[in-house]
């Protein structure tokens, strides 16, 4: 049994990803508040940013419910979790390293949504994967498996392009598929696997060293 001390964290954790999402969810509807020029616009569930977050909040209730019933988590909601926090992880990468150098930092740090989306919830996520969550060992399989939410987005994304027959409303340059070439969306899309799985498989190595309820069990 995990202590009652991690336990009481992970509750605090969760929560509070869900209600960030939440309030994200209300301000994009009602713009509740709105401090910047490129306040979100009715294409932002587009954004990868949007479905990472919404799947760590699908994970948090998740995670909550089986706290409540007092029984460790199943696999399927580790590895979406596993998903949920290798997306974030990249959100929060190409946040900080690509975005700010380019559009400063009150992309990340305004309280419009981003802080939540971009800041706040992936080192909540990563911080509930790594220390606090019960779990049992992953490995390959589990990388694998915790690829089909990224590839799901691609798909839809991609789909929803060739309906609309408008790169304007790619959420990304690299995915104006019809003013590039096939080839390229298509190395895009493998670009999108190799990365979600090498950052997933990393995790699952690095968790065994870090998530005491592990270290518990192969003691």
């Amino acid at each position: 049994m995990p202590d009652a001390r991690i336990v009481r964290y992970s509750i605090a954790v969760n929560v509070t990803v869900i209600v960030l999402v939440l309030y994200m969810t209300v301000n994009v509807m009602f713009r509740i508040v709105d401090v910047v020029d490129y306040a979100a616009s009715q294409d932002v569930y587009l954004f990868f940013t949007d479905w990472s977050n919404y799947l760590a909040a699908i994970v948090s209730l998740g995670t909550l419910y089986c706290i409540h019933k007092g029984i460790r988590s199943p696999r399927i909601l580790l590895v979406l979790k596993l998903a949920a926090v290798t997306m974030l992880t990249i959100t929060l990468v190409v946040v900080v390293f690509v975005l700010v150098p380019y559009q400063g930092w009150v992309i990340l740090l305004n309280p419009e949504g981003s802080l939540m989306a971009h800041l706040i919830n992936p080192v909540l996520m990563i911080v509930d994967f790594l220390y606090l969550s019960d779990m049992k060992p992953m490995g390959t399989k589990e990388a694998l498996l915790s690829t089909i939410p990224m590839l799901l987005y691609v798909v839809f994304i991609v789909v929803f392009l060739i309906i609309a027959g408008n790169d304007d409303l790619a959420p990304y340059p690299f995915l104006r598929i019809h003013s590039q070439p096939v080839l390229m969306t298509l190395l895009v899309g493998a670009g999108v696997f190799v990365t979600e799985f090498v950052v997933s498989y990393a995790y699952t190595k690095v968790v065994k060293r870090t998530n005491p309820n592990l270290r518990q069990a192969s003691i």
